[in-house]
């Protein structure tokens, strides 16, 4: 005779199944492959994964998972998840769930299959970022509501130094100074609002561990229903123009300290500059010189 259980134990994929109450029951190889982890029968409840979220990226309570959907609802149900396995990584599910009845027709738990869709997931967001953000100077980020980046192009690679598969799945927070890591309370509470953050000047952190002064512009991620569920990010390195400015001012300051007299005119012979030296040497101040012809 046929053991169905161990045929189960041997597909190549995840099936798993509980009892009304929702405790584990039974799980094959795969599901404990996809999890990442070996959840206790009869101890674990809805679902073997660590952690679960909705397809808008919002934290899934396991039970209000697709295998409890399926027995609070006496039907089929199916979904698309993400989970987070306890190394920190994270798969793109489907999940068909079902009820399971006893010969006098009572319900005595359901089963779940999850097909892992990772791969075509990434595929299909691969290829419209690529057609949209991939050639971009400027960091592309994109997050959940949980600050876990979902997506990350070439431009924040450049920048930062992590690799796509170094950030995905990772907190936004590795970027963010620990002295600066209340602005992200403060983004994402703008962003749950629906508010846009336009160039916001502050500092992060590159892999490297250097600070990377930044411009950054902030916008809520809607789903069909107009809810927020996430945020993109556009990140643009501001090194160059602050170097620019601390050049200017260091210039400046030796102008202003010079006991010579450095004085600049436009062409019609008009003063536009005067340092302190040219008020030592001349006996004008800035305010009565600049404006007046250089013939004075």
């Amino acid at each position: 005779m046929i053991d169905l259980r161990q045929v189960v134990n041997e597909v190549p994929f995840a099936i798993y199944t509980c009892d009304e109450a929702g405790y584990l029951t039974f799980y094959n190889v795969a599901a404990a492959a996809l999890w990442g982890r070996q959840p206790q029968v009869g101890k674990d409840k809805w679902c073997g994964s660590w952690k679960m979220f909705s397809p808008e990226g919002l934290p899934l309570p396991s039970d209000r998972s697709p295998i409890a959907q399926a027995i609070k609802n006496g039907a089929a149900y199916e979904n698309h998840v993400t989970i987070q396995r306890p190394d920190g990584t994270f798969r793109q599910l489907k999940a068909f769930a079902g009820p399971l009845f006893g010969p006098t027709g009572a319900l005595i738990g359901a089963y779940n299959t999850l097909i892992d869709i990772t791969e075509s997931h990434d595929h299909t967001r691969n290829a419209v970022l690529s057609a949209i953000v991939e050639s971009s100077d400027d960091a592309i980020i994109s997050k959940n509501l949980n600050g876990i980046i979902q997506s990350w192009n070439e431009g924040a690679r450049r920048i930062f130094g992590y690799t796509e598969k170094e950030a995905v799945g990772r907190s936004i927070l590795m970027l963010i100074p620990p002295s600066r890591q209340q602005e992200e309370d403060l983004i994402l509470g703008s962003i749950k609002r629906g508010e846009r953050i336009n160039h916001f000047e502050t500092v992060r952190l590159g892999k490297d561990g250097r600070e990377i002064p930044i411009s950054l512009t902030v916008s809520p991620i809607k789903d069909a229903d107009g809810l927020v569920v996430g945020a993109s990010k556009v990140a643009r390195d501001i090194t160059d123009r602050n170097d620019a400015v601390t050049k200017r001012e260091m210039l400046a300051a030796i102008v202003e300290s010079s006991d010579d007299a450095i004085i600049s005119k436009r062409l019609d012979g008009t003063i536009t500059s005067w340092n302190s030296g040219a008020q030592g040497i001349f006996g004008y101040k800035e305010a009565e010189a600049v404006g007046q012809p250089i013939t004075m």
